[in-house]
């Protein structure tokens, strides 16, 4: 049960699905008309991807999406379904990054980025401004992270608008970067990531993003596997709501105990979870 004390940010229940589709919009509209004329290109593990395919279609725009081979079915189906053309690459990131540059410049596409650009951290700051605005009486904010994107934009708002705010980033222990390079102060990066949570699967923190978490994060926390589970069970069947294991590591650190539920919002970063797991996790 999920405890009292605790608020949610309900970003599942976007039109994509996640968060992501604010960053990618607010990339797309700043495209001059030039450069829109050739299409977009981006990588993604999935999120971003319906993003960036619904912002290409809102603005009349051709999108190609590098994707790694392993990414999740579900998130390429839909990323089709919003007319994105995906284009996959090997399991690595650094591939998938070379595969955006290839189109880049062969195509003549512009680039936008899943969470290491300025207009992205500007996007998910309207995340924040709207908890302040919601929730006056907040005093905690758990935001998941990956590369950072999402937990700058969040943390730059809320310290902006209420100080006293805290807000905690936290990550799986499989994919545990940030939360390194947090403890370290310094860009540290990991061989591979391995965890159920797909959208944070990033093996290095951006180079804007991490200062900005340097200054305006007030703590890191690693969260079990195990728990990232029982968190997408017990939203399902308590609050009816579908999450995805990325996007439920706010709740696991609560559920863990690492964090005390008193006038906490838990940003629930996305809702792109296979029927499969679900159904796993439903009978469980």
């Amino acid at each position: 049960m999920v405890h009292s004390g605790v608020y949610f940010k309900a970003e599942n229940l976007q039109r994509t699905g996640s968060f992501k589709v604010r960053p990618a919009l607010t990339q797309v509209f700043q495209l001059s008309e030039r450069a829109r004329t050739k299409g977009i290109v981006t990588s993604s593990s999935g999120n971003f991807a319906q993003g960036a395919a619904f912002a290409a279609k809102c603005f009349g725009l051709s999108a190609k999406i590098v994707m790694m081979k392993s990414s999740n079915p579900l998130k390429v189906e839909r990323t089709k379904r919003l007319g994105g053309e995906v284009v996959f690459c090997a399991d690595d990131f650094e591939a998938r990054q070379q595969t955006v540059d290839e189109i880049r410049e062969q195509e003549g596409r512009a680039e936008i980025h899943p969470f290491d650009r300025i207009l992205v951290i500007v996007g998910n700051a309207s995340i924040g401004a709207e908890i302040i605005e919601q929730f006056p009486d907040v005093e905690h904010v758990l935001v998941p992270v990956s590369g950072g994107g999402l937990i700058s934009g969040v943390a730059c708002a809320i310290k902006l608008l209420k100080p006293s705010v805290r807000v905690y980033g936290v990550q799986p222990q499989g994919s545990n970067a940030t939360f390194l390079s947090y403890r370290e102060q310094r860009p540290v990066k990991i061989d591979r990531a391995v965890t159920i949570a797909d959208g944070l699967m990033v093996t290095k923190p951006g180079k804007l993003t991490f200062p900005l978490i340097q200054k305006y994060v007030d703590e890191f926390f690693l969260v079990q596997e195990e728990t990232l589970l029982e968190g997408v069970r017990s939203l399902l069947l308590e609050e009816k709501l579908v999450v995805e294991p990325s996007a439920v590591v706010t709740l696991a650190a609560i559920l863990e105990g690492q964090v005390t539920p008193e006038n906490t919002v838990c940003l629930l970063s996305g809702g792109n979870v296979s029927p499969e797991l679900l159904i796993q996790v439903a009978g469980s």
